[in-house]
């Protein structure tokens, strides 16, 4: 065979090749179970990084409960202000596993995930109960606390 020729079968086998390795690398990822942060209805992590097209009214809260009722939970957050979180029917909450309002005590931290109301309020869409620290650590608090997680 001329040189030329196998020069050409040779690019046109690697094209072909890296094509395939792709399409098959996208199928396998396709079929992939979600992890934990991805997993659930709210899609919380997506929400939470901005990915979930309803950036506008996106208002994410972090902080303590200091109280919370059937439709609501009032967070302080860490600047020590106060934050009024709506509760509806469509609200998930998330734990390491699927969680629900009941396993919310007055004194844990949560991330809330939602959109902002007129009031200052957000209603919740997803609601983490004792989210890990940002940046996977317990950050110190004031002397004699204990520090939040």
């Amino acid at each position: 065979m001329n040189k030329n020729i196998m020069i050409v079968v040779a690019v046109i086998l690697i094209v072909v090749a890296a094509g395939g390795g792709f399409f098959g690398g996208m199928m396998y990822q396709k079929n992939q179970t979600p992890t934990l942060g991805m997993m659930g209805r709210g899609n919380f992590a997506a929400r939470f990084s901005g990915q979930a097209g309803q950036n506008a009214a996106f208002r994410p809260v972090r902080g303590q409960v200091l109280s919370m009722s059937n439709t609501t939970l009032t967070v302080k957050m860490s600047d020590g202000s106060t934050k009024i979180v709506v509760l509806s029917s469509s609200t998930s909450f998330v734990q390491s596993t699927k969680a629900a309002l009941a396993d919310i005590k007055t004194g844990d931290t949560v991330n809330v995930v939602g959109t902002a109301n007129s009031d200052g309020s957000v209603t919740a869409t997803d609601v983490q109960i004792n989210p890990p620290a940002q940046g996977g650590f317990a950050r110190p608090t004031g002397a004699g606390q204990q520090p939040t997680q």
